[in-house]
């Protein structure tokens, strides 16, 4: 396969290999057009500028595979004075699916210019593995080519069936972001008759308003004094997480089986919170565990780990450096919190115990405890059920190694700047 001579402008000859031309990055509609002249895949290699510190030494590193010819490799420098305006580049970026300062960059395009795949950063700073992976890649461009070609021609739940074979083809997290074909899905298969659309193209946002939909009966709200399709609705997402194969599969799929697990861990929280009944708890709490398992450190992980925490009967928070902050609250309901207040201690006397909020955050506490290694020995002389900001305690005669905590009942009730401050501990006598 012979290595593409673009007859672009040499933005920065010095830095270019002398066999390669350059393309500026928001030429990409030039770079679409070579890969349909020639017939053939076409990978470009955006190495940046002069303010990019390593594009030289990265141009260099893939100079090998541009000479021996193996893959079809034009080397791009982005280049942000083009003439065009903001908002043109803005969409040539939001095409490619990369930015600025994305950079090095490499983008492979189908022999129709079609987008296949996109890297960044390390990647294209590790050639030896990339060139694997866009050479395994290339021999699936024709196919990919005429699935895409056949997803624009045909109409209804045939286009969105062979939109979704093509994005297979390619790597998952590409696939999700590939605007023109998941686009396509959700014009062609809006019911997700095909599952593709619940693969690729349905995002999170999307996918509430149809659980929502769903809930209320449909799209005009149908549902009158607070009744919703609670069932209705969680077959919906189980069905859909069977016809879509994202009930099942391989590790690429986890983050969008989180996704629609979150959906239906929405509607258990939405049953539980209007029957009160402990079997929609349970299938609350037991449907986000699934979730973190899959991947506990993925947004949808810490996420779904967060609101077990606040709905599990069993939880509480710990605050143990007498500072809390927006992520130790819950928000609407209460919470147990356990504030250990050891390392504040000067000896045994009566304490102050004061919560001093930040940003005038409405945080609402009660029924104040003291507790020695898990045994309460006292109660604050508060009345328990009462917003209380400050407590008494007499705190008794401890060694150095007893655990002595504050417990008490939270809950923030600000949700847009949650709820932070100081525990402040101040000894009387």
């Amino acid at each position: 396969m012979s290595i593409r001579s673009i007859t672009f402008s040499l933005l920065l000859a010095a830095l270019a290999p002398a066999f390669a031309a350059t393309v500026s990055f928001p030429d990409f509609h030039q770079a679409k057009q070579q890969a349909k002249t020639d017939n053939e895949p076409l990978l470009i290699l955006w190495y940046g500028s002069d303010w990019m510190q390593d594009c030289a030494s990265v141009v260099q590193a893939w100079e090998k595979f541009a000479n021996d010819g193996k893959l079809p490799i034009v080397f791009g420098q982005y280049n942000d004075k083009t003439g065009q305006t903001s908002d043109e580049r803005r969409k040539n970026q939001n095409e490619i699916g990369i930015e600025q300062y994305d950079l090095p960059a490499a983008v492979l395009l189908a022999p129709d210019g079609t987008l296949m795949a996109t890297w960044n950063g390390k990647d294209v700073r590790k050639p030896e593995g990339l060139a694997k992976d866009v050479a395994a890649l290339i021999p699936k461009a024709q196919q990919f080519m005429k699935l895409a070609a056949t997803a624009r021609d045909r109409g209804g739940v045939e286009g969105a069936q062979a939109a979704g074979a093509a994005l297979k083809l390619i790597p998952y997290a590409d696939a999700r972001r590939h605007k023109e074909l998941t686009g396509i899905i959700n014009r062609k298969d809006p019911d997700n008759k095909t599952g593709m659309r619940a693969l690729f193209a349905m995002d999170h946002q999307a996918m509430y308003k149809e659980i929502n939909n769903i809930l209320n009966g449909g799209p005009d709200g149908k549902l009158k004094d607070g009744a919703r399709n609670f069932d209705e609705a969680a077959r919906y997402v189980q069905a859909t997480m069977r016809n879509s194969g994202i009930e099942k599969g391989n590790k690429a799929l986890t983050e969008t089986r989180q996704q629609w697990l979150a959906g239906l861990a929405y509607v258990y929280r939405e049953k539980f919170k209007a029957t009160k009944d402990e079997k929609d708890r349970k299938r609350l709490l037991d449907t986000l565990a699934a979730c973190v398992k899959l991947n506990p450190k993925s947004q949808y992980g810490i996420g779904a780990a967060k609101y077990h925490h606040y709905w599990d009967p069993k939880s509480f928070t710990v605050i143990d450096n007498m500072f809390y902050n927006p992520g130790d609250q819950t928000h609407n309901f209460e919470k147990d919190w356990h504030v250990l207040v050891s390392k504040s201690m000067d000896g045994s006397g009566t304490y102050e115990f004061e919560l001093v909020p930040r940003e005038n955050g409405r945080l609402i506490t009660r029924n104040f405890r003291l507790v020695v290694n898990g045994r309460e020995v006292a109660k604050a002389d508060a009345a328990p059920d009462k917003d209380t900001k400050k407590v008494t305690f007499k705190v008794p005669a401890v060694k150095k190694s007893d655990k002595v905590e504050v417990w008490l009942t939270a809950e923030c009730r600000d949700g847009w700047f949650g709820c932070s401050g100081e525990i402040k501990m101040t000894k009387i006598r």
